[in-house]
């Protein structure tokens, strides 16, 4: 029995019948490290236990390719998350942990590599050796085709919101003109 597993959700396009999740699951289930599938037809995806020390992630999405479906890595927001990044685990911290455990806990083993200290977050840093090939932006990973292009989160946030109140003050009058605004004001 293996001692460390992982469980990662990838995106699995093209499952939409009962017969091809099937599939899926048994030729992923049938890969050396995998320990469990569960592929999901309705969103698309198919959850996956799986031993670290003998497949990954990348590994992964490409036995789902060899299935005949389309993945790009974990089913993650992409334009927050790198879809072909490894996921990463910290341990428990010391409020889930029993007081004994808690007491021999190694805070080593929870620091923060060099590169990821300065500002950057796991799987955000530089990357290299991708070429030309720009990847996928953030505005076509929502499907958004243009919206915010350049706008942070905040900045996104805050133009949603702002759209949002212009369409609920121009729904008023077309409410109060309605049939159902007339009965409820009475005019």
């Amino acid at each position: 029995m293996p001692t460390q597993q992982q469980t990662t959700v990838l995106e699995v396009s093209g499952v939409h019948w009962a017969s091809e999740k099937a599939v899926a699951e048994a030729v992923l289930g049938r890969r050396p490290g995998v320990l469990s599938v569960e592929a999901n037809p309705v969103s698309q995806t198919a959850t996956v236990t799986y031993d670290p020390s003998r497949t990954s992630v990348a590994e992964l999405a490409a036995w789902v390719r060899d299935c005949g479906y389309h993945c790009a890595g974990q089913s993650v927001p992409q334009h927050v998350c790198d879809p072909a990044a490894e996921p990463h685990h910290v341990g428990a911290h010391d409020g889930h942990r029993p007081a004994a455990s808690a007491a021999t806990h190694d805070h080593a083993a929870m620091t923060v590599p060099a590169a990821q200290s300065g500002g950057e977050h796991a799987g955000h840093g530089q990357h290299e050796g991708h070429g030309e090939h720009a990847g996928m932006t953030p505005q076509d990973a929502m499907g958004h085709g243009g919206h915010h292009a350049g706008m942070s989160m905040d900045d996104m946030a805050r133009d949603m919101r702002n759209r949002f109140l212009v369409a609920a003050l121009l729904s008023i009058p077309i409410l109060l003109w309605s049939p159902i605004g007339r009965e409820v004001i009475g005019f």
